[in-house]
Formats: C-alpha cells, structure tokens, sequence
C-alpha cells in the first residue's frame, strides 16, 4: 500500500468516527457508505419509462427511480427544510441505474426555480441533483432555461391547473443556441406529477433543435 492508499484510508476512517454511515431513510447506522440500508433499499420498487406529449411533434421520455414513495418520498421532502444533501443523494440514485449506462446525454438541464423561490430555499434541488449525475456521466450541466414567471406550487394544485400553471413560466437562456442544435440534452428534476413542469420545460428547449430531449427524476406518481 502506498502513502497515498494509506492517507485515503486513515481520511475515511476519520470520516466515518465523526459521522458513521447511516441509512438516509430508517437512521439506523449502516457498515458502509451507502445512501440506504439494505431493507430499505428492497422497499424501491423500479419503475418502467414513461413517454408524455410535448407537441404534435414531440414526446419526452422520463426515466424515474422509483415511484413516489418511501423511502426515497423522504428525500424528496427534505428540500422544504433547505437539505440540500438529500437531494444531492437523489442524485447519487439516478446513477445507480441501469438505464444511465446507455442514455444518450450531451447537456444536463435542471428544472429552474424563480429567483424568489431560490433566494427563500438558498439552492436549486434539480441543480444539486445534476452536479451529481454530471460527475458520474462527465458531461456539463447548462442553465439553458430559466423560470420568466412565478408559479404556484404544483402541489398545492388540482391535475387540470398544474398545466396552465406552469404554462410560458420558462424562456430561453442560451448565450449561443446553435451550440445545441442536434445535441441529446436531459432535463433534471426531482418528482414528476402530471407533467407539466418538463413538458412545458421541453417546449422552450425545443427551440434548440436538439437532437433530443430525455428527463431524469427521482421519482413520479404513479
């Protein structure tokens, strides 16, 4: 073992003294440093893709991990009291599929926030998400949406309101947009309900011309 092995091994060991691994969602301390404990890790259930109509032309596929449901439902609730590791774990999750391995990606999106919805959380959860998957993919997460409108939580709405919520929320922030054109971008976001939200999301990416558009989340309701 070289110096170098040996001061990465004695770095975790020091690690984990001060803050044993812990299982993310029954807080029971865990032997390694895994996100969940294997008992809670048999509660997720996999999830098939989903396909949703954008416009007469174009349909975004979602790849999800699960349904929206424990124990990854607790993460998800996490960012409404500002932890930002629990969604950086959603992420770790989504790289743990098997679909990463053969999805076509070029650029990361992460569903924005309006600046005051950001100013109030102090971080973007879809944003946090895409740094991860943007290590394990090597590939650069971009800005090329932003939210021009203030919207309502979706969760405080009915099925048939969360469209026109969301609806013209977003606009282009592409400094140069024939920079994506034929490019395979991937929105990012952390649940799916109807929707909406990527939907309209991939309307205003589609000005890009890219060569397609994929979405990753966390989890959907089912």
């Amino acid at each position: 073992m070289n110096v170098i092995d040996l001061f990465k091994r004695i770095q975790q060991a020091a690690i984990d003294l001060v803050a044993p691994p812990m299982c993310a969602h029954c807080k029971i301390y865990i032997n390694e440093r895994v996100i969940f404990c294997d008992r809670c890790r048999a509660l997720i259930a996999p999830i098939v893709s989903i396909t949703i109509p954008v416009t007469a032309k174009l349909q975004v596929k979602v790849f999800a991990v699960s349904a929206y449901q424990e124990p990854i439902k607790s993460l998800i609730l996490a960012k409404g009291w500002s932890d930002r590791c629990s969604c950086r774990l959603l992420g770790q999750l989504i790289c743990t599929m098997p679909y990463m391995d053969n999805l076509a990606i070029d650029y990361l999106v992460p569903i924005p926030l309006h600046w005051t919805r950001f100013a109030k959380r102090g971080f973007n959860q879809a944003e946090e998400m895409a740094k991860i998957i943007a290590k394990h993919s090597q590939k650069p997460v971009v800005p090329l949406i932003k939210r021009c409108r203030q919207t309502k939580f979706q969760s405080e709405l009915s099925s048939a309101q969360r469209h026109t919520n969301v609806s013209e929320a977003f606009m282009i922030n592409a400094k140069n947009p024939e920079l994506y054109n034929g490019k395979h971008l991937v929105l990012i976001d952390d649940l799916m309900t109807t929707g909406s939200t990527l939907s309209c999301a991939a309307k205003e990416l589609a000005k890009l011309k890219p060569a397609s558009i994929t979405a990753l989340v966390a989890c959907r309701v089912v």
